[in-house]
């Protein structure tokens, strides 16, 4: 997939399409030089700008570029998920991360088990996850004689090979969804140059039961053109990250986010190793069930608002976090209600709500550009027709208004 860097649309300032869609014009000098620095030809893409003010119907486009040609909406089609979520369930819509406990507190100790149960948070993220844990400890609760059970059970969601996207497996973006995704599965290491010991310390965050990190690298010199290959890093064994060569001074401080290579098990070894950071003790061990029926929550982590995440999904084009949300819906609005989320449901909550709101506009396809008929292909001019079903309603105004966005439709 081709990508060109270059803010094209505003996400709700787009109105219905006008007879100035159809006409040629030339690109600003900037563009071209992006199009030429992302060495993407001319004819993989299509751009349509207009005025955001502008009269619906009777606005001419201010820029347009292949504007009537069919093109793979690519992530663009975070827009219509997100659109969708929006209408769908409110901008203050939460995600909500029960606590249980199964057992009494006695004198500092759970006897029993303590379970978190994952509801699709799509920002359940190292300093929340930090908190939850807090909030733990708040009840009275030092040390747990018994096991922490982790319940990833709401969604259904079929096994997925991470570097199928786009060859990189170990970047956090390509992490697969999951009921219970705590921190894109992924882990941050800190490398930081001390000269006077001629090494380079690290850190990992969050820290990660079981698995061992070196404390530093040797110091190298020369230019920081690429630190990360200057490294030489191992991630191949989960128990063992290994770097084999040195740290350039030159790079000063850095951070390297990267997907855990054993994401199954990535949810135990994060809640293990928070949990006894923070100085609580565990006689049992974290693993994987569910939780109980007769178990009522203690209480209830609280992510942030669906505006907030929809301003993430979109101005980073997070995919994980997108396919979150997108399954969010398909557990919470499905129909007949469902207690098990898929992407097979999730898709047929956002077509039903594409046919409601745009009942005489083709609904795009939301499989693989390999599965989805040619038919499927968007053009530019049914996003106008999108946006304006959206930007009419409160809740896309409160949330996207100055939203800009980096679209590209590439074919």
């Amino acid at each position: 997939m081709r990508w060109l860097r270059g803010a094209l649309l505003c996400a709700c300032g787009i109105g219905a399409a006008g007879s100035g869609w159809a006409q040629p014009t030339v690109l600003p000098p900037e563009i071209e030089a992006a199009i030429s620095r992302a060495k993407l030809p001319r004819d993989s893409l299509s751009i349509v700008v207009l005025d955001a003010q502008g009269p619906p119907g009777r606005t001419a486009a201010r820029l347009s570029h292949r504007a009537n040609h069919s093109n793979n909406p690519a992530s663009v089609m975070k827009l219509v998920t997100t659109y969708a979520a929006l209408d769908l369930l409110g901008p203050a819509y939460t995600w909500a991360t029960p606590v249980y406990l199964d057992g009494t507190v006695q004198g500092g100790t759970l006897k029993g088990n303590l379970y978190i149960k994952g509801q699709g948070d799509p920002k359940l993220v190292l300093e929340r996850i930090w908190l939850l844990l807090r909030r733990v400890q708040a009840l009275g609760i030092r040390q747990i004689d018994g096991n922490i059970v982790l319940d990833r059970s709401g969604f259904e969601v079929p096994d997925t090979d991470a570097a199928s996207f786009d060859g990189e497996p170990l970047r956090p973006y390509n992490a697969a969804p999951d009921a219970l995704l705590l921190n894109f599965k992924s882990i941050v290491l800190s490398f930081t140059p001390d000269r006077s010991r001629n090494q380079v310390n690290i850190s990992v965050e969050p820290p990660l039961a079981g698995v061992q990190i070196p404390a530093s690298v040797p110091l190298g010199s020369g230019d920081c053109t690429d630190y990360r290959g200057a490294l030489k890093a191992d991630f191949s064994d989960p128990l063992r990250i290994r770097f084999g060569g040195s740290y350039a001074a030159a790079c000063g401080e850095k951070i390297w986010p990267v997907a855990y290579v054993d994401p199954k098990n990535y949810a135990a070894r994060a809640i293990e190793g928070l949990w006894k950071d923070q100085g609580g003790q565990l006689s049992g061990s974290v693993g994987y069930g569910r939780v109980p029926a007769h178990l009522r929550p203690v209480f209830e982590h609280l992510s942030p608002a669906l505006a907030d995440v929809v301003r993430d999904i979109n101005k980073f084009s997070n995919n994980v976090m997108a396919q979150q949300l997108l399954l969010t819906l398909g557990w919470r609005m499905s129909s007949p209600p469902t207690t098990v989320a898929s992407f097979e449901a999730s898709r047929d909550v956002v077509r039903r709500w594409w046919k409601d709101r745009l009942p005489d506009v083709e609904a795009p396809c939301w499989k693989t550009a390999q599965a989805c008929p040619a038919r499927s292909a968007f053009n530019p001019w049914r996003w106008p027709r999108c946006c304006k079903a959206r930007i009419n309603r409160p809740s896309c105004q409160s949330c996207f208004h100055h939203c800009q966005l980096w679209v590209l439709m590439a074919p």
